[in-house]
């Protein structure tokens, strides 16, 4: 019992995010629900040809990271039929390291294009947007 624990709770702490997507089975794709810049155009008064070139940046960066979400969310259900099933660890690590290994492409792939939005911006308007930031996106 206390082994089963114990793997159950390292497992949690190692790829509880994932864990969430995986348990709620197949969906369709995720649309993004968090408020971008888009959100705010009038507030940081965005010209057209920027709103163009943000809408780029965001759809390149969801569509992106959909993918690596996805094989996230099937390496976190090989993992767990893995720890089911009591398999050696020699088979769980090199998963685990994958999905770590995924993770962090996507938090790169964020920064990146967080980059390249920050270069279409005017800096009245960076200034502007990381003041909206830190209020939380609220209008």
């Amino acid at each position: 019992m206390m082994r089963w624990f114990s793997i159950c709770l390292i497992f949690s702490l190692l790829v509880f995010p994932a864990v969430s997507f995986a348990q709620q089975g197949p969906s369709p794709p995720a649309k993004v629900t968090r408020k971008t810049m888009l959100d705010f155009k009038d507030e940081l008064a965005l010209k057209s040809g920027q709103v163009d070139k943000l809408k780029v940046i965001i759809y390149d960066f969801e569509k992106t990271a959909q993918l690596l979400r996805s094989k996230i969310v099937s390496q976190d259900r090989e993992i767990r039929k893995l720890l089911e099933k009591e398999a050696a660890l020699s088979e769980i690590e090199p998963k685990i390291k994958e999905v770590f290994s995924l993770r962090a492409d996507l938090v790169l792939m964020e920064i990146e294009a967080g980059r390249k939005i920050d270069r279409v911006l005017t800096p009245e308007q960076l200034t502007k947007w990381r003041e909206i930031k830190k209020k939380g996106g609220k209008k």
